[in-house]
């Protein structure tokens, strides 16, 4: 056998354990996606979903301090730049830094040695901690602000309540990042476009799942309720009239929120006229304690009833009786451990971003 067969035979050999070892290699990722695929649904048990919720590398109990932000590797894409000791930022780079194509852009500073993160949300914020001597004196520049700088994370919302993100918007905003990366000196490792569109089709399947929202509507006994005996009940129980809607908040969050049921905003002079069935609305993953809310807003609603003459009713205009209610408790129950099962805290800024539009 000739020496250039043999090197031939060598060469189809190498490439094809080569091959066979990607081929490995893509079975034991897709194995790790799937074991960290969240749990069965509440609305579809038959049909839980098996694409992955979770990054490969990120265990499902690794969840971001809900009380510092931070780049959320779970619930977004993120590109991280590693700058050097020194870097220059203009102000138009700085403004540019923030026109990342896509939606959900959040951006990150990290100094050397540090494990916290700070979160850059306007251009002030960029030159104050990576601006050029000119521009950082025109900001105010916090005195505990380390150098030299190490990192700065680019963060692409995955999913939300409008839709996931698509390969298109993926691939502009790696694009975007790279060019920043080049102005800055700096080095970065890309993701796989295809594998973090998955990722977002994954995501936003699972949250569509468990996105449960409770409604108590109040029907009037003799007809549609009159719009200012309602805002005057309500606000006398605590809701302010905010954005459209009734609003019920605690320590600046909102536990719960009272809506038109025909899709109209509640507006002052929408409640000069009565209100057809208004709906008691419970938004179950953005409340820290949902099955608590659930208790307080059914407490408020019970009283509102009484003020207005109404009865409380479900979303097919049953009366609400206590084998309902433990109903509705076991649902909630349900969603909030769901939500946990998959790395989703209800109330979390996870889920904040998540359950928005």
């Amino acid at each position: 056998m000739s020496l250039q067969l043999m090197l031939l035979i060598a060469g189809v050999i190498v490439v094809l354990a080569v091959l066979v070892y990607n081929i490995m290699q893509m079975r034991a990722v897709k194995s790790r996606l799937a074991a960290s695929a969240r749990k069965e649904s509440l609305s579809r048990p038959s049909e839980a979903p098996r694409e992955p919720t979770l990054r490969a590398d990120l265990p499902a109990s690794t969840t971001p301090s809900v009380t510092r932000e931070a780049p959320d590797f779970m619930a977004e894409a993120v590109l991280t730049l590693q700058l050097p000791d020194t870097v220059d930022i203009t102000p138009e780079l700085a403004q540019q830094m923030l026109k990342t194509p896509g939606k959900r852009i959040r951006l990150f500073w990290q100094p050397q040695g540090a494990a916290a993160w700070t979160p850059l949300q306007s251009a002030a914020d960029i030159l104050a901690f990576l601006g050029s001597s000119a521009s950082v004196e025109k900001v105010s520049i916090p005195s505990e602000a380390p150098v030299p700088v190490h990192s700065l994370a680019f963060c692409l919302q995955l999913a939300d309540r409008s839709q996931a993100v698509t390969p298109e918007q993926l691939d502009a905003f790696q694009k975007h990042v790279e060019g920043i990366a080049y102005l800055l000196s700096a080095s970065y490792t890309p993701f796989d476009v295809a594998l973090e569109a998955e990722r977002a089709k994954a995501l936003d399947k699972a949250c569509a799942h468990l996105d449960l929202q409770i409604g108590l509507t109040l029907h009037g006994k003799v007809g549609p309720l009159p719009g200012q005996q309602l805002l005057q009940a309500a606000q006398k129980l605590g809701l302010v009239l905010e954005k459209g809607a009734l609003r019920y908040q605690q320590s600046g969050r909102e536990i719960f929120r009272i809506e038109s049921q025909e899709g109209s905003a509640l507006s002052e002079d929408r409640l000069r006229k009565a209100i057809q069935d208004p709906v008691l609305l419970l938004d179950v993953p953005q409340v820290n304690r949902p099955e608590q809310s659930f208790d307080e807003m059914l407490k408020l609603a019970t009283q509102l009833a009484q003020a207005l003459s109404a009865q409380l009713v479900d979303d097919r205009q049953r009366p609400v009786n206590e084998q309902g209610l433990a109903l509705i408790r076991t649902e909630i129950g349900k969603a909030t451990q769901a939500l946990r099962d998959i790395g989703i805290d209800p109330g979390s800024p996870r889920a904040l971003r998540l359950f928005t539009a």
